[in-house]
């Protein structure tokens, strides 16, 4: 995490804003103290999905299937 002064996140805001998107994490600081913190927002429900995507996807795995029945379960999803 990096320390960016109030007045430098003044100044280079929207530059500070690309890298807090791509997931990088800023105390700001004033006088030498942290007084916030700036990190990249976390959708949980978005986050719960892919944890359920991942378990079904390892539920899966145990009932090992060969490549076919795995390829007929595909075509008769999509219907």
């Amino acid at each position: 995490m990096l320390n960016i002064q109030s007045n430098q996140l003044k100044t280079h805001f929207s530059e500070v804003l690309r890298k807090v998107e791509v997931g990088e994490g800023f105390l700001i600081t004033k006088h030498k103290k942290v007084v916030a913190k700036l990190v990249p927002f976390v959708d949980n429900n978005q986050a719960n999905e892919a944890k359920q995507a991942v378990m079904a996807i390892k539920k899966l795995r145990l009932l090992d299937l060969t490549q076919d029945e795995l390829s007929q379960y595909k075509s008769l999803g999509r219907r």
